[in-house]
């Protein structure tokens, strides 16, 4: 899926025959109205390319892409990647190769080569209470097993809860002749959402350690909503939660995050970190409006 990333578009494409080594693959981009050459870039010999009209979303693109797949592995690529040599062909081996794995995703790299922070916990009252009633000093401790940034294991394969959808390599038969992504979200939560229910019907998720993506991060969502894009991904999430745990629960996570996010606004004010500050006071809203069920 395209929007406007014409420059990221062409890198992940050239990387794509390293990537693939030995695959036999069919290549899909869906272009969602972009205004630059990115259709143009995409419209090389051997790839297939849906134009979109408009601006359909993420969940839908990827779903295009996925309409009529009868291979047993389709692959959610986001442009703004770089796949290193053999890393899909790898994930897709290992799929194939473990019957019980309904989705792999490999370990995603910043521009700069340091490991990107991409698994984790499903979003629970536990999580949030170990997030935000923990003292940070105790991070540490428990960061492996509740996937905390910063404090993760990127560096060994693990079956895990869920990856962010940079890269999603999925049997299609977990799928159950479904499109992979829930449509209800314009774009984010899709990937927590798949994740999700393919654990519901007893498949398992599996990070990789060993495959790496080069992953430069909200190419697209940047440019759509700049300041605005983690708001729009706190009430997708929101919206997730209640849709899967109910409204009490949902007033109760939202009661530990705005107690959490409003201590950790004064302690940034207070020490001068303005640009911290600054990020926690758009949050703030979004979690005291899912409090009050609005």
């Amino acid at each position: 899926m395209s929007w406007n990333t014409a420059a990221f578009l062409a890198r992940c494409l050239d990387c794509l025959p390293e990537a693939l080594r030995g695959v036999d693959a069919e290549i899909v981009v869906v272009d969602n109205a972009s205004s630059d050459n990115s259709v143009d870039v995409a419209s090389r010999p051997g790839i297939r390319v849906i134009r979109n009209g408009v601006n359909a979303g993420y969940a839908k693109a990827m779903n295009q892409a996925y309409d009529g797949c009868t291979a047993p592995v389709f692959i959610a690529l986001n442009p703004d990647t770089a796949p290193c040599p053999d890393s899909l062909a790898r994930i897709t081996r290992r799929l194939l190769a473990e019957s019980g794995v309904g989705l792999i995703a490999p370990k995603l790299l910043n521009p700069d080569g340091t490991t990107q922070h991409s698994v984790y916990r499903f979003p629970s009252l536990a999580l949030a209470a170990v997030v935000g009633l923990l003292p940070a000093r105790l991070h540490r401790r428990v960061g492996r097993t509740w996937w905390l940034e910063g404090h993760a294991d990127h560096e060994r394969s693990t079956d895990i809860d869920w990856v962010i959808g940079a890269v999603h390599c999925m049997r299609t038969a977990a799928l159950r002749d479904a499109p992979p992504y829930s449509e209800r979200w314009f774009m984010y939560v899709e990937d927590l959402d798949l994740c999700w229910r393919l654990h519901r019907s007893g498949w398992r998720i599996v990070f990789d350690a060993d495959a790496a993506v080069v992953h430069e991060g909200n190419a697209a969502g940047s440019q759509a909503w700049g300041e605005g894009r983690v708001p729009r991904w706190l009430e997708a999430t929101y919206d997730w939660y209640r849709l899967e745990r109910g409204p009490v629960h949902s007033r109760l996570w939202a009661l530990i995050n705005t107690a959490t996010v409003a201590a950790k606004f004064v302690f940034n004010r207070l020490t001068g970190r303005r640009e911290w500050a600054h990020q926690l006071r758009l949050m703030l809203p979004v979690h005291v409006r899912a409090l009050f069920g609005r």
